[in-house]
């Protein structure tokens, strides 16, 4: 490639030279893995650890983790005002970053106040038919369109019997 000047400027544009890309910040950073940790992970005793905390037969429903009991839920319940007075007072708190603050207040809108319904009008209308479909679209195309439907046999009934 050669170089050339810019007619405005008269300044030099170099036409071979490629900028590089940005450099990332930040980013997840790799772990280095030591090859004690990972003879480790092929031993039989780590198969059965992952196979501990993990999916267990048996619980498809809860993809391996045990159903919150009842008692457990209707004890949480009980607690929901408790609940709700704690993020409304870091709602309130000025010493808590604004970010906290709005997490609580978005937390007491979704929980006190109910989304509005979406209501959609489904119209549903199936008088078509082939000739008017077809005239449809002839009149839309740029060429004629060829009509390839077959024609009905009729049979003629026997009146004799």
């Amino acid at each position: 490639m050669s170089d050339e000047i810019d007619n405005e400027t008269g300044n030099e544009i170099k036409l071979d030279v490629i900028p590089s890309p940005p450099k990332k910040k930040g980013g997840r950073r790799k772990r280095a893995v030591s090859e004690k940790e990972q003879e480790r992970w092929q031993t039989d005793e780590w198969k059965d650890h992952l196979k501990k905390i993990g999916f267990q037969k048996g619980r498809e429903k809860t993809g391996g983790r045990v159903a919150t009991p009842k008692e457990t839920k209707e004890w949480i319940a009980g607690k929901s005002i408790n609940v709700a007075e704690f993020m409304w007072d870091l709602m309130n708190d000025d010493t808590q970053p604004i970010k906290e603050r709005r997490a609580a207040a978005v937390w007491l809108g979704e929980m006190s106040m109910a989304k509005a319904p979406v209501q959609q009008e489904i119209k549903v209308d199936h008088n078509y038919n082939l000739n008017n479909m077809l005239i449809e679209a002839q009149r839309n195309a740029g060429k004629p369109i060829l009509d390839i439907t077959p024609n009905p046999i009729a049979i003629e009934e026997d009146k004799d019997a």
